[in-house]
């Protein structure tokens, strides 16, 4: 009787074995690199909400990290299965060997903008300022010295002053000069000092260079290939509704950011403006060159080991997804899809 108990069991596990398999295959977690996250990155959180991953028979989970590296590192460790992080650092990867590639980049566009005080009318004006800063060596403090750097200015000339990770406050209390924010916060300082600009828009500063592709690793791409199809077919569409169906999207976007409703509406109207997201691939060979060569310029990449294109990019997803699609044309923001 014990003996036909375990064969019974044993024939219940084997039958529910090649289920779990399936529902693992079909479920992706996806790093995301701020918490809350910012209009910019939400294209997975819009595809997420309106049904669309269900719609093409994956199932993600989303997961808020504090910056795009870290979402690269967890990625790389295989504790996420796809990372929204920093295009540069996919490539500064493949550089040293890892067995990374980018699918999808629907935020390529360099999303940030160095807002500064209103003793600041041009960028020659930020020598001897207190430049505001995160840590060394992050976000905040790189895009700053390459707005110094664009402006011919020593950041031996400035201040370099570590603020929390929420700009916001320090900037409105006149703690300091600048501050690097997106686009929502950005709104919502200005909503408190109206004197407060923007001095520099990364994306015209670097109108070439990638900014947040979905990364994943060749391990990845190999076991969960459908999976990832789904993911950039939902992601692209979502990317698609953003641009055409502001009333749709409102509602998503307020209650993932937590900002006020009024700021999101004229931050919304702003990414669109500027044509932030791309609704095809987001994977030129310009972008993704250009930020190769610029990593290797500055030293992030050794002479000699600069990737290429196809090193850095697996197109295939992307290419299905558009070939069901169709590739986007307008009405706005018309751009080749790969």
């Amino acid at each position: 009787m014990h003996k036909l108990k375990m064969t019974v069991a044993a024939a219940a596990v084997a039958l529910l074995l090649p289920g779990a398999a399936l529902a693992q295959a079909n479920k992706l977690v996806v790093g995301l690199p701020t918490t809350p996250p910012n209009v910019v990155h939400m294209p997975v959180l819009v595809a997420l909400d309106l049904g669309l991953y269900k719609k093409y028979g994956v199932d993600v989970e989303p997961v808020q990290l504090e910056d795009g590296v870290k979402v690269f590192r967890a990625m790389l460790a295989g504790n996420i299965d796809v990372g929204m992080s920093p295009g540069s650092v996919t490539i500064i990867g493949r550089s040293n060997g890892a067995p990374v590639k980018d699918i999808l980049a629907n935020s390529n566009k360099f999303e940030a903008s160095m807002i500064v005080r209103d003793n600041i009318k041009t960028m020659a004006d930020l020598k001897g300022k207190r430049i505001g800063i995160q840590q060394p060596g992050g976000f905040a403090d790189i895009l700053s010295r390459s707005v110094l750097r664009a402006a011919k200015i020593d950041p031996k000339d400035v201040n370099f002053v570590t603020i929390a990770s929420e700009d916001v406050p320090a900037l409105v209390a006149d703690q300091v000069d600048t501050a690097i924010l997106h686009v929502e916060q950005e709104m919502l300082a200005k909503s408190k000092v109206p004197t407060l600009h923007a001095i520099a828009r990364m994306w015209k500063l670097q109108p070439k260079t990638l900014y947040t592709p979905a990364a994943v690793t060749e391990k990845t791409i190999k076991e969960k290939p459908a999976a990832l199809e789904a993911f950039v077919k939902a992601n692209i569409e979502a990317t698609r509704i953003m641009y055409t169906d502001k009333a749709k999207v409102m509602p998503i976007l307020v209650k993932r950011t937590g900002y006020p409703e009024k700021i999101i509406s004229d931050t919304y109207d702003f990414l669109v403006k500027n044509c932030i997201w791309d609704a095809n691939s987001g994977l030129s060979p310009e972008r993704v060159n250009f930020t190769a060569m610029l990593m290797t310029k500055v030293g992030n990449i050794k002479p000699g080991k600069t990737p290429k294109y196809e090193d850095v990019v697996d197109t295939q997803f992307a290419k299905k997804a558009i070939a069901e699609l169709g590739e986007w044309k307008g009405p706005v923001c018309p751009s080749p899809a790969f």
